[in-house]
């Protein structure tokens, strides 16, 4: 075997096995930043900065079936007793919004909550009926200014309209001090929309492209 032909067949192994880990690797994944001290208008509770959305990322499992749901806030969590985080998930019959206080393109169907305590909760509105969460169901962390959740799919099972990747979620911090209603929402994570959880994380599709260009290379080299 000449070395050219051993170093073709080495950076074939190579570029093949680069692929395949950029394959197995790639996850499902939404992220977006929000602008610090954009509290909505309609808002009255405190201006505490624990709710005040500074990034928020939803990603999907597909090996584990979970969703891994992430937010930064401007501030300790902890240090504001009546902060309470709700995420909404749209899987497809999302009939709630929020256009009283125009934002009706914010749409969802379900939603789990996590209070500056840590305590979490949930709600399927789809059918008008709590979520069960027993304590080793929903893993939960806050740590200073940022919180994570994970949720197995069983909690938010799709509806046969839509897969978990595609679901749509959106994040808005209350103030339950106020009293209930729009007036307790001090921020959203998107502000005007709802985040699509099925985004390729880019690092991931870069693996993969390089791989794929690699695999092209060595075969041109061998054509040669």
């Amino acid at each position: 075997m000449t070395i050219r032909k051993k170093v073709s067949r080495i950076g074939l192994a190579a570029s093949f096995l680069l692929s395949v880990s950029a394959i197995a690797h790639t996850a499902i994944a939404g992220t977006i930043t929000d602008p610090a001290n954009d509290f909505i208008p309609t808002f009255t509770g405190t201006h505490d900065p624990s709710l005040d959305v500074l990034s928020f990322s939803a990603t999907f499992d597909e090996a584990t079936r979970t969703f891994h749901i992430t937010a930064t806030e401007n501030g300790d969590i902890a240090s504001f007793p009546t902060g309470r985080f709700v995420i909404g998930f749209n899987r497809g019959v999302g009939n709630r919004n929020f256009a009283a206080i125009g934002l009706r393109d914010i749409v969802f169907d379900a939603v789990i909550t996590l209070d500056s305590n840590g305590a979490v909760a949930g709600n399927d509105l789809s059918t008008g009926s709590p979520i069960a969460l027993p304590v080793s169901t929903v893993s939960e962390t806050i740590d200073g200014a940022t919180f994570h959740l994970d949720i197995p799919f069983a909690v938010l099972p799709d509806l046969g309209l839509r897969q978990p990747a595609q679901y749509e979620v959106n994040l808005w911090p209350r103030d339950t001090a106020v009293p209930p209603g729009n007036n307790q929402i001090a921020d959203f994570a998107p502000d005007t929309t709802d985040l699509v959880v099925g985004v390729p994380e880019p690092t991931s599709l870069a693996l993969l492209a390089a791989g794929l260009l690699g695999l092209g290379f060595t075969k041109r080299r061998r054509a040669l």
